[in-house]
Order: structure tokens, then C-alpha cells, then sequence
């Protein structure tokens, strides 16, 4: 492989020579570059398209809810192991490969759902319906363009920097394949989690059985607005547990300097909106997060933004480079590669963005215009060279797409507000399109790592991503109308916080409201942070989740620190228990995550059908507060519990 300008249309002995070089520097794939066995084949496209689905509305609901997804590539290798176990028993079965294209297919639901839920969910902040076709076409089109510039991407991050970013969710996929025979005990885990969820929530939310969220706000001494508390649902605690402690620990921090520290300050010297100045002091302070401190969060992912660009100029310049020795590149170059270094052909990433970026123009549900067509293409391309690059050492579900999108809004909006644009929805579809983008970027480099490990044929996975991606976009419009119909974007269930922000910052830049300078204090703060060598990003996302979300991720987070500690303590001198444990993990919070998502699937259609109550629970207990509480308290404890016997039931076993 050659990735500076002297590859020309014949492709010397020399640039095959150190391609192939490349390859054997690497790690040995699990099937070998000069084997073929069964890959992208009906069966797996199927399969595939069917998680897709699930798991793009488990994602959408998980995200607005908590501000954040994780990604689906684990949790559908282990389904996918399940279900063909179960066809292998019929005769049918599978190759690791088609495992690979169905897990592939999978995660590009749950890539796009985070890009549509952290923008184009923000029009109903704006009092605008979903637009069930609008948001295909953007979905869509962002989509493809978070494929087609991943490509010339591809052999510079997975292949040359394959030491250096080891892409920790494409690496544990890969493994969770090559365990193949784990199958049907991950599956075992992934219902335990499941079951215990989905329980859990309907308890808490069918049948109002006790109460999941505790918050308190006090004064102390002559400061008031102190606030805490966490709605301590599976599907957070999950995501802590995921993202592990110390991202948790950031995020948990960011939301201890907002409602520990900013708000007191503000309520304290009086700045509390009119409508919340004779509420109750957490109401108080609610407003004042919503009024000011989520432009904080603002100003803090602009600069985490930027200075992620700015860190990633040599890994663009170079993706650059081996884009531009492609397209002099002839076809028949490309194809005398070995199977596993064929990628689709980059005149086609060139072809399919320039289409792209007319059709950003020229659909009727699209027409952000000539600058913003150029502005979402520009950006977007800016994006996911960070995003891929970012996701290689954080994972995908730490992926700060919300920053990368408000950026792109701050850009847009000022860009467009001088041509005379003042209708924010135009910003936020232009937005829209880069957050989609990057998130897909982030997800297909983790695909393409797993491919890389298993020796997978990247052409055949682009291709998968591009049908997955087709099929989320035709499912994401109706799911969102379907959660915002059964609980309102914005309420309490689902805040979707990036959302209300985005849709936030869009109309203040156009209006002149903006909070400039909450804006500027964030920015100043992310700056301290990167002088003092601390992440911005998941301190931001602290800042402008409520508290009640950022604590029971923390919860999650301190757990696994504690069941790690635990492995370690009872003695793990190879490190395997510590690996068990961690793979058992991740299925269970998987399966948590699914469950209360499904659940909330459930709730939400027995309002639409109108059965049971038409507020709260549809079938509450009637139980009053105290013991709603108390209860509440026992089923944490039990949830835990259930989760950490699960977790530890197989680390000290052969197998996990």
C-alpha cells in the first residue's frame, strides 16, 4: 500500500511490493488474505438489517434520554453468534465473516440514530413537527458521506497507525467473534441484563411500583442552589459501566462544577429567570442550567471541537494524500490488491460527494443552499477524520459527536446569518448532516478494525454500511415521530438535552439572543482544561446533562472500577479473569441498555393505544411517595446485585 502521491495508473512492482509488506507487518487475520469463505451473502444481509432496526430505536431512545449511545457492534456480534447457532443446529450456519457483515450492518443504526437524536430532534425545540421524509433525506445523505470519507481513510488510521490506535470496540468485537463457540452463553448474558431491565422498568414505569429518580437541592450558609441527584435507571447505569470510570468520573465532574458550583453562584447573585422566581429552589435551579449553564457546556464543545481539529491536521493531510494517489490510480491497480486492502474505488468517494453535495441543494426536504451544502460537505469531511481518529483511542461510545455538531452550528449559523438566513432549522439540518456523518465515521472505523483483525474484505463491509445506513434512514424519521408522539422530546422521559441545545444555540446566533458570554466562559474553561492536559469533551457533556444523568453514569462507572478491583484483589496473575469480566460485562450493560430501551418502546405504544392511565403509569400501584422511595432503594440495591453476580459468575471459569 502507498499512500503518498508517487502511486501513478500502473501501480510499480515496488508500491505492490510495500503494500504487501504493510499487510505482513501486521497481525495475522484470523481467516488469511489469500482464502475466501462466505462474507457478504443474503442470510447476514438480513439478519443484519433486522438488529439494525432494533437497535437504531434502542439507541434514539438511550440518547435522548441520557445524552449519550453506545455502540451496538458487541451486542450484535453476540446476537448474531446466537442466531446462527441456532441455524447451524438446522443445518444452515455461518461463517465468522457473515458474522462480521451482520455486526457491521448493526452498529450502523445505532451510529446514525446518535446523529439524528443530537440534531434534527432539535426542530421540535423550535416547535416544528418531525419531518418523517426530511429526515431520511438528511439521514441518508450525512450517512453516505460518513462512509464514502471514511474510505480513503481507511489504510492510514486501521492499517499503518494500527499500533497506535488500537479502536477498543472493533478490537473486542473482533475478539468476541473469534470466540465464536461463546455464542450461546453471550447470548445467556445479554438476557440476563435484558430481563432484569426490562423488569426493572416496568415496575418503575408501567406500574409506578417505586420511584427511580432522587434529587435535592439545599443552601449552605448564605449560598443557595447546591443540587443533586440521579435517576437510577439500568440503561445509565449501563453506560457508566461501559464507558468505565474514568470518562464517567469527567462527565460526573462536569456536572458537579455546573450544579455544584455555577448554579449556586448564579441563584446566589440573583440571576434566576422570571418564571422560576417563586419556584422551589430545584426548580431554580433547573432554569438556571436550561437558561445559562447548557450555553457553558456551549462554549466549552466549540473550543474541544476546534482543538481536536487542530490535533488531527497531519492525519487529514495525510488521508488527503492517499485519497488524491488513488484517484491517479487505475481500477485495475486497485483490484490486483490483496483481498483483504480492496476498498470501493475513491473516484466513487469523489463522485458520491459531489452528489451528495447537490443533493443537499436540490431536495425539496433538504435545501439548506449553496453555502450550506458547502459548509455541511467542508465540515463534514473535517469531522470524520476527527472522529475516526478519536473513536481509535477513546471507543465509539465516548465519540464527542454533540461537540463536533455544535461547532458546525456556531459556523453555519454566523456564515448563513450574513447571507440573510434566519430560520434555524436551516442551521440545524446543515449541522445535522455533519454530526450523522462523523458518527458513521466513528462507527465504520470500528467496523473496519474488526474487519482488519478477522480479514475481512473492506470493500464488502463499505458495502454493508451502506445498505445499514439505507435501511436506519427509512426507520429514523418514524421512530423519532414515534417517541416524540408517546412523550414529547424535551419532557422529562426523554429531555434530549444535545437537542434543545443545538436547536438553542442555532436560533440565539440568528436572532442576536445568544448567550455570548456564558458562551465565552465555557470556552475559557475548556482552554484551562487542555492547558492542564484533561479531556474537554466529556467535561462538557457533564456541564449540560442534568445532574440526574450524570450521576447514575458515575454509578455505573464506580461499579466497574469496584468489580475490577475485586477481580484483581482474589488474585488474576495472566490477567484472564480480568478479560472475562469485562467481556461479561459489556454484554449484561448491553442487555440493560436494550431492555429499558424496549420497555420504553412498550410504555410509549400503550399511550398511543390509549390503554391504561393517560398520564404516569398506565397501571400505577397507587403506592405514596415514602414508600415508592424505599422501594426504589431496595430494587437499586437488587439491580446491582443481579448485575454484579452476573458479572462475576464466570471470572474465575474456563469460559466466559
Amino acid at each position: 500500500m502507498s499512500h503518498g502521491p508517487s502511486q501513478d495508473a500502473t501501480m510499480s512492482n515496488d508500491s505492490r511490493t510495500a503494500s504487501e509488506q504493510t499487510e505482513r507487518e501486521g497481525p495475522s487475520p484470523t481467516v488469511p488474505a489469500g482464502k475466501s469463505i462466505a462474507e457478504l451473502t443474503i442470510k447476514a444481509v438480513l439478519i443484519g438489517l433486522a438488529l439494525n432496526v432494533v437497535l437504531l430505536t434502542a439507541n434514539m431512545y438511550l440518547g435522548m434520554r441520557s445524552g449519550m449511545t453506545i455502540s451496538a457492534s458487541i451486542p450484535a456480534a453476540v446476537i448474531s453468534m446466537g442466531v446462527f447457532y441456532a441455524l447451524r443446529n438446522a443445518g444452515i450456519g455461518g461463517t465468522i465473516l457473515e458474522n462480521n457483515i451482520v455486526q457491521t450492518m448493526t452498529s450502523a443504526g445505532e451510529a446514525l440514530a446518535a446523529g439524528v437524536i443530537f440534531t434534527i430532534a432539535g426542530v421540535t425545540f423550535l416547535d416544528q413537527p418531525i419531518d418523517i421524509a426530511g429526515t431520511a433525506s438528511v439521514a441518508v445523505l450525512g450517512g453516505l458521506l460518513g462512509v464514502l470519507f471514511m474510505i480513503p481513510m481507511r489504510r492510514y488510521l486501521i492499517v499503518e497507525k494500527h499500533e497506535e490506535l488500537p479502536y477498543p470496540e472493533g478490537t473486542a468485537c473482533a475478539d468476541v467473534l473469534e470466540a465464536g463457540s461463546q455464542g450461546k452463553d453471550g447470548v445467556k448474558l445479554i438476557s440476563l441484563g435484558f430481563l432484569a431491565s426490562f423488569v426493572y422498568m416496568w415496575l418503575a414505569s408501567g406500574m409506578a411500583a417505586f420511584r427511580t429518580t432522587l434529587q435535592t437541592a439545599f443552601s449552605a450558609g448564605q449560598t443557595r442552589g447546591f443540587a443533586i441527584g440521579g435517576d437510577f435507571t439500568p440503561a445509565l447505569i449501563g453506560v457508566g459501566y461501559i464507558i468505565g470510570p474514568k470518562i464517567a468520573g469527567y462527565v460526573f465532574g462536569g456536572g458537579l462544577i455546573a450544579w455544584m458550583m455555577l448554579i449556586p453562584l448564579l441563584i446566589t447573585g440573583g440571576f434566576v429567570p422570571e418564571s422560576a422566581a417563586d419556584a422551589t429552589l430545584m426548580a431554580q435551579a433547573n432554569a438556571v442550567w436550561d437558561e445559562y449553564i447548557r450555553y457553558v457546556g456551549a462554549g466549552a464543545m466549540i473550543v474541544g471541537g476546534f482543538y481536536a481539529i487542530l490535533s488531527m491536521s497531519g492525519t487529514i493531510r495525510d488521508a488527503l494524500g492517499t485519497a488524491i494517489a488513488d484517484v491517479r490510480g487505475s481500477t485495475a491497480a486497485s483490484e490486483q490488491r490483496r483481498r483483504t486492502q480492496r476498498d470501493l474505488p475513491m473516484k466513487l468517494v469523489v463522485v458520491g460527494a459531489a452528489v451528495i453535495a447537490l443533493a443537499l441543494v436540490a431536495v425539496p426536504q433538504v435545501q439548506v443552499g449553496l453555502l450550506g451544502g458547502a459548509i455541511a460537505v467542508v465540515a463534514a469531511f473535517l469531522f470524520v477524520a476527527v472522529s475516526a481518529y478519536l473513536v481509535g483511542v477513546v471507543g465509539s461510545s465516548s465519540n464527542p459527536v454533540s461537540g463536533m455538531a455544535v461547532a458546525t452550528i456556531l459556523i453555519a449559523a454566523l456564515a448563513l446569518k450574513s447571507t440573510g438566513v434566519t430560520d434555524p432549522v436551516v442551521v440545524l439540518v446543515t449541522a445535522s448532516v455533519v454530526a450523522i456523518a462523523a458518527a458513521v465515521a466513528g462507527d465504520t472505523s470500528q467496523d473496519l478494525k474488526t474487519g482488519y483483525l478477522l480479514g475481512a474484505t473492506p470493500r464488502k463491509q463499505q458495502i454493508a454500511q451502506i445498505i445499514g445506513i439505507g435501511i436506519s434512514a427509512l426507520f429514523a424519521g418514524w421512530v423519532l415521530s414515534f417517541f416524540h408522539q408517546a412523550y414529547g422530546i424535551g419532557s422529562e422521559t426523554i429531555p434530549a438535552p444535545q437537542a434543545g441545545m443545538m436547536a438553542l444555540i442555532s436560533e440565539g446566533v440568528l436572532t442576536g439572543t445568544a448567550q455570548w458570554g456564558m458562551i465565552l466562559i465555557g470556552a475559557v474553561f475548556a482552554i484551562v482544561l487542555i492547558l492542564m492536559s484533561v479531556p474537554v469533551l466529556p467535561f462538557a457533556v457533564g456541564i449540560y446533562l442534568p445532574i440526574t444523568l450524570a450521576t447514575p453514569i458515575f454509578l455505573g462507572g464506580l461499579l466497574r472500577a469496584g468489580i475490577d478491583k475485586y477481580v484483581a484483589w482474589n488474585g488474576d496473575p495472566d490477567g484472564s479473569a480480568a478479560e472475562r469480566t469485562t467481556y461479561r460485562g459489556r454484554i449484561i450493560a448491553a442487555g440493560l441498555i436494550t431492555g429499558e430501551a424496549i420497555m420504553g418502546i412498550v410504555i410509549g405504544a400503550l399511550y398511543i393505544l390509549e390503554i391504561g392511565a393517560a398520564t404516569g403509569a398506565p397501571f400505577a400501584l397507587g403506592f405514596g411517595a415514602e414508600t415508592q422511595t424505599i422501594l426504589g432503594v431496595v430494587a437499586l440495591v437488587a439491580l446491582l446485585g443481579i448485575f454484579t453476580r452476573g458479572v462475576l459468575g464466570g471470572s474465575r471459569t474456563a469460559d466466559a
